[in-house]
């Protein structure tokens, strides 16, 4: 039987091999290459946007995952959850568990508050990092990007899997974990201020 793997909010970084999905304007635009590179040369958007997305899907994962019961066996979601309120979160994670098949494994990566609070240097740094953007400056861009709505530490995520019911919880490192094509999705961008959390039905 194939081996089904499921990145949530994946991004241009997503890879094919994967069923990848994906909402909003941007994944919107990496259907539309030319309207993309319009923009960019515009000045609406930055130029790492500017990028070969891979095949996803267009998939608002607020709603019911249009995926069976137990029909998937690997499910990787990286800095997503945090754009989303709790309540949302909640529904989302409890739709990954039904989706997964008995022992599946679900791999989260986020912003770690705690993390944040420690490298703090300076309000201006933080609150870029908190808000997930430049929020005190003034840019078209700013219309694409969706910013941080809810922040976790571990222990904070950790609990809202095991109330879930999930098993298994686990605090891992980058690029380590039972997660397949871990050196490919975990991105070194996100090391110093992340947590990476894996976790089985």
């Amino acid at each position: 039987m194939k081996i089904k793997k499921l990145n949530l909010g994946s991004g241009p970084t997503g890879i094919n091999g994967w069923i990848n999905f994906d909402w909003g304007v941007l994944p919107v635009l990496s259907k539309m290459p030319l309207v993309r590179s319009i923009f960019v040369k515009l000045g609406l958007l930055s130029r790492n946007y500017d990028a070969v997305w891979p095949t996803i899907k267009l998939v608002d994962i607020r709603k019911d995952l249009p995926l069976e019961n137990k029909s998937i066996d690997y499910i990787y979601c990286s800095h997503v959850l945090e754009h989303f309120e709790k309540f949302e979160v909640i529904k989302i994670v409890k739709e990954c568990k039904r989706v997964l098949k008995k022992n599946g494994l679900i791999r989260i990566v986020l912003p770690d508050l705690q993390k944040l609070i420690k490298e703090y240097k300076n309000a201006d740094e933080f609150c870029r990092e908190f808000y997930g953007y430049e929020k005190d400056v003034k840019s078209w861009s700013q219309m694409f990007i969706r910013g941080h709505e809810w922040m976790y530490d571990t222990k904070s995520f950790v609990k809202l899997l095991d109330e879930i019911g999930f098993k298994n919880c686990k605090v891992v490192k980058i690029k380590t974990g039972e997660m397949p094509d871990i050196d490919k999705l975990d991105l070194d961008v996100h090391e110093k201020l992340s947590m990476y959390i894996e976790a089985r039905k």
